[in-house]
């Protein structure tokens, strides 16, 4: 039997610069979308990720997609 997984859920997450901690470290934030479709094509996630982040004022510093998949057997 082989076993198969099946996107049920994915997220964006964009990080957005913040400045520095007394530190010198620098401090981000995320901003979480939720239900984005299983099945969107990589390259359209990325321009809307990139569009989304274009509207802060501060610089992205990062993108990323959480999947929460199911795992069954066939």
């Amino acid at each position: 039997m082989a076993a198969v997984m099946n996107v049920v859920k994915r997220t964006l997450n964009i990080s957005i610069a913040r400045g520095e901690n007394a530190d010198g470290n620098p401090v981000s934030k995320s901003y979480v979308y939720s239900n984005i479709k299983p099945d969107a094509e990589p390259d359209k996630v990325l321009a809307v990720g990139k569009a989304l982040g274009g509207l802060f004022d501060n610089d992205m510093t990062g993108l990323a997609v959480t999947e929460r998949s199911t795992l069954t057997e066939e």
